[in-house]
């Protein structure tokens, strides 16, 4: 039991579902296979999905793959996807839904969170409907069937029409981030306790994006191009500012024109749920850990028609270090104050690649591209990319039996290397294990969580043609 537990640590993973029956020992030959698939590039098994999960818009969580025509959408289709080969044991259903702005779902939880607007616009915005994933009715553990998003007092002040909304899950919490041309709003409810803690934040000179890297942690993306840390740690009080980090200085004529957090699909949602509620509609194997996690940040600087496109990659980890480091630093931060600069944190704990496109899906520290050659025609099979930044494996990679492996260790190292069109230099600190197929797939697109690979093949006018998926 107790090498089983140490490997579990190693991984960083935690089991679920089937993989906690059997002996430990059992168990522990199961998670050493699942991670040699991986490493390996060898997956078990392969299917297709039906056309109608082929929507333009989709997502896929812990096993369950959904889509809609758009994010206002009449319908949801789920599909519950099998390990086997054979998709006619796919399990599908729809939801129903009325004037829907957005939507988020979680498989573990059983919840299916869907905005539509108020009817009552002069007394707020939006109505956040907590519903079962599998049958669409109130969900059993919702304290109350319907949160109301962006009050009278908030429309009154500001934010009288917003053009966009996002929902996110986070375990017992729901939040929403609002937002129009000048201004953003983000509320957080604790949807199981119709007297828990909830919070509206207002940013009067709006943000690029906000992204959960914990239950009590989120990071926000500001105008001004800072990395901002925000807690939630004390529930008597709003959520503070801990930290600000700065980006990277750019040339004269440059000027960051996108900045954005990707997705780390992680089902699980931080949390451990009580038996009652926690029935997981699939059989999935090993989940990322949640002690830890890549975090993806896309960003774009331009000058006219010359344009640059990265994505640098750091850890949780790094992250609340930092806001240790601020503390001990500025102490607290200010309207105007200091920042951590670039070159205090950023080529320490972070890895950078130019890209053409923001095409890549990562799941816990398992990052996968569709690999783009540009000589070649877009419409043509391409390999794929597996990098994998768990620092514990790449730290032993050389003590490691690499029998039937094709990959290679990418050692980190602080470079002086300045690219363009940043004035200093970038990050290449994280170490990862990589691995290209030999196979070539007929995908210009990616989506992956911790068991399978979607394969995501577009036409000519951008609608999702098809889509494969590989089984680990």
């Amino acid at each position: 039991m107790l090498q089983y537990v140490i490997d579990l640590g190693y991984f960083q993973m935690i089991p679920m579902g089937a993989s906690e029956m059997g002996v430990p020992a059992t168990r522990r030959k199961r998670l050493r296979e699942h991670d040699a698939a991986w490493q390996r590039f060898q997956y078990n098994q392969k299917y297709t999905l039906p056309p109608i999960m082929l929507g333009p818009v989709f997502d896929v969580l812990g096993g369950v793959h959904c889509s809609t025509v758009s994010r206002r959408s009449e319908s949801i289709h789920f599909a519950s996807m099998p390990f086997g080969a054979d998709s006619d044991d796919l399990r599908s259903w729809s939801c129903a839904t009325t004037s829907m702005e957005n939507f988020a779902f979680c498989p573990v939880q059983g919840l299916l969170v869907v905005v539509t607007r108020s009817p009552d616009f002069w007394s707020h915005a939006y109505d956040i409907h907590l519903k079962s994933l599998t049958t669409n009715d109130v969900h059993p553990d919702a304290a109350q069937p319907i949160l109301k998003a962006l009050d009278k007092d908030i429309i009154d002040r500001a934010m009288l029409e917003p053009t966009g909304v996002n929902v996110h899950i986070m375990g017992k919490y729901i939040s929403m981030l609002m937002w129009n041309e000048s201004m953003a709003c983000m509320q957080m409810w604790d949807w199981k306790f119709k007297n828990g803690y909830q919070f509206s934040l207002l940013f009067t000179n709006g943000v690029h994006d906000c992204t959960f890297i914990a239950e009590d942690r989120f990071l926000v993306l500001d105008t001004d191009w800072t990395m901002e840390i925000y807690s939630i740690t004390d529930k008597s009080k709003p959520p503070r500012c801990t930290a600000k980090l700065s980006l990277p200085s750019l040339m004269g004529p440059f000027s960051y024109t996108m900045a954005f957090a990707g997705k780390n699909i992680t089902p699980s949602s931080m949390l451990s749920y009580p038996q009652r509620s926690y029935q997981p509609l699939c059989s999935f194997t090993f989940n990322p850990s949640t002690n830890d996690h890549v975090i993806a940040i896309h960003i774009q600087a331009s000058f006219r028609y010359t344009l640059y496109r990265y994505t640098f990659f750091t850890l949780r980890s790094a992250i609340l270090e930092l806001e240790n480091l601020f503390a001990r630093t500025y102490g607290q931060p200010a309207l105007g104050g200091p920042k951590l600069l670039w070159s205090t944190w950023g080529p320490q704990h972070t890895t950078w690649f130019q890209t053409r496109f923001f095409r890549d899906s990562f799941c816990g520290f398992r990052i996968v591209e569709p690999i783009n050659n540009p000589l070649a025609d877009p419409r043509e099979p391409r390999r794929l990319r597996i990098r994998d930044f768990n620092p514990h494996i790449a730290r032993d990679y050389h003590a490691q039996d690499k029998s039937d492996c094709r990959g290679r260790l990418v050692q980190g190292e602080l470079t002086n290397e300045i690219s363009r069109p940043f004035t200093e230099p970038l990050g290449s600190a994280l170490s990862y294990r990589e691995i290209v197929s030999e196979e070539f797939f007929e995908a210009d697109d990616v989506l992956v969580n911790e068991s399978r690979i979607l394969l995501l093949k577009h036409d000519g006018n951008g609608e999702v043609q098809k889509i494969d998926v590989l089984v680990f």
